[in-house]
């Protein structure tokens, strides 16, 4: 098949704001940004290269920004806002067109404030009873070998509230 071009003009900065039924994106900058996708299929242009291409178009270091993509879909009543989250959100967006073929504008919001959290890894193994175990370990500490038997947790849970706190217990 042979490539053809996408272009998606986008929207960077803004929020949403509610102006009755409807909601409406209040830029904070009047400039439209435009890039282009050269494919053969809608289907190769994924979530993270759509990010990916609005960094790069931005200056913009991919790891050091929250970006949220959302837009206002042209075929909807009220106009509410949509907001893409994966692969297939990209596919939506870029099939949803009006009468006249055209598209929303991608809005892009910067989020402030990122804060960098440490992720723990849980596994959950569920037998044939309705018990379960629960395994958790620091995830640096088990890259690096070191530590796995200190941070290792198992409970049982049994008809027991999944917040409430669990007995930790070595191996």
């Amino acid at each position: 098949m042979c490539p053809f071009s996408t272009n998606i003009h986008f929207d960077y900065d803004g929020h949403y704001s509610k102006a009755g039924d409807d909601y409406e994106w209040i830029p904070t900058d009047a400039r439209l940004y435009v890039i282009s996708f050269m494919t053969s299929s809608l289907e190769e242009i994924t979530y993270s290269l759509l990010k990916e291409r609005i960094c790069r178009k931005k200056g913009i270091y991919p790891l050091t920004k929250r970006l949220n993509l959302g837009y206002i879909p042209l075929v909807v009543e009220p106009k509410r806002q949509s907001y893409i989250l994966d692969d297939e959100d990209v596919f939506v967006y870029l099939t949803s067109v009006d009468r006249e073929q055209r598209r929303s504008i991608l809005h892009v919001e910067d989020v402030q404030g990122l804060q960098i959290v440490q992720i723990t890894e849980q596994l959950s193994r569920v037998g044939k009873s309705s018990c379960s175990r629960n395994y958790e370990w620091n995830y640096s500490e088990r890259e690096s070998g070191y530590g796995e038997e200190e941070n290792v947790v198992t409970s049982l849970e049994h008809d027991e509230h999944p917040h409430k706190k669990q007995k930790r217990s070595r191996l």
